[in-house]
């Protein structure tokens, strides 16, 4: 596997105009996939991030809702293969910590969410011009035509799902509707007000 050069959406500080610029894309490393996005959705928390939210990482290429194809995997990975559909998440789940055999929580401990703006390992898989490092947003960057991601914080999904409805799985409607069955247990005849329908609001109402 080589290194893919590609273009991205990249940020070089808070609240700058984004540039489409060409950066490298390293291979997947040991317990990583390499995907080719093919969609990627907007979210409030890449707003916030853009504005240096709660802490300023820069430079950095964002987005974390997205749909994507593996390209490539690298060792260690036996669950995804090329070619799967898959969804990046920005939490993991590894089935067997007491968070995730709870039932009540799914911030797992082995694969903890992460504001570092790097991969498990403490380091980043793009880079622009120059080599500089780049950033990612949590555990991926959908802002860009192809991105690494640790198969811990990827799920697959149906390929014949509309790319445009997969994209907005991973954070926004789950959000909503994982308030609604997980946290709040709306039971059918309720009466709930709902705020907003935006991702999050028309998963509250699904």
């Amino acid at each position: 596997m080589s290194t893919i050069t590609c273009k991205a959406a990249v940020c070089w500080g808070p609240d700058e105009p984004f540039k489409i610029e060409q950066i490298q894309v390293d291979p997947p490393r040991f317990g990583e996939v390499r995907l080719k996005i093919i969609c990627s959705s907007l979210c409030h928390t890449d707003v916030l991030r853009w504005l240096g939210i709660p802490q300023p990482l820069f430079p950095r290429v964002l987005g974390h809702e997205g749909v994507g194809v593996v390209e490539s995997v690298g060792d260690g990975v036996t669950n995804i293969k090329v070619g799967d559909t898959v969804i990046p998440t920005f939490i993991g789940e590894c089935g067997d910590c007491p968070n995730c055999a709870s039932g009540k929580t799914n911030l797992c401990r082995t694969h903890p969410f992460s504001f570092s703006g790097l991969m498990p390992d403490g380091t980043s898989r793009m880079s622009a011009a120059g080599g500089r490092s780049l950033y990612h947003l949590f555990s991926c960057s959908t802002f860009s035509e192809y991105a690494v991601v640790s198969v811990h914080y990827v799920a697959k999904v149906d390929p014949g799902l509309p790319p445009l409805v997969a994209s907005l799985l991973s954070c926004g409607f789950t959000t909503g509707f994982g308030a609604v069955w997980r946290e709040a247990k709306v039971e059918a005849g309720s009466s709930v007000a709902v705020f907003g329908l935006g991702g999050v609001g028309i998963g509250v109402c699904r």
